[in-house]
């Protein structure tokens, strides 16, 4: 009985080291050495629509609506008005 209970100690403690240097390995790993990618700046045009320019954004077969959430949320904004001179910051990848 002692034996079953030394095994299944010594495998926990295995199953522990091993999880947390994944989790070590991957998190250090994912940003090493990759700078992030600074968005696109827009400069809204009188007539512009931020339909017209997340699909401009969008890969082919893309969500225009996931590009205008992302330029929403980079920029900072609270509703999908523009005006004319506003900086949309939109984001690559």
């Amino acid at each position: 009985m002692a034996r079953t209970n030394q095994l299944s100690v010594r495998l926990s403690l295995l199953l522990v080291a091993v999880v947390a240097a994944f989790l070590l390995i991957g998190g250090a790993g994912a940003d090493a050495g990759t700078p992030p990618v600074p968005p696109v700046e827009h400069v809204v045009r009188s007539g512009d629509t931020l339909w017209a320019i997340a699909a401009e954004h969008t890969a082919p077969g893309g969500d225009v609506r996931v590009t205008i959430d992302a330029i929403m949320r980079t920029t900072g904004m609270a509703n999908s008005s523009l005006r004319p001179g506003q900086v949309l910051l939109i984001p690559r990848g």
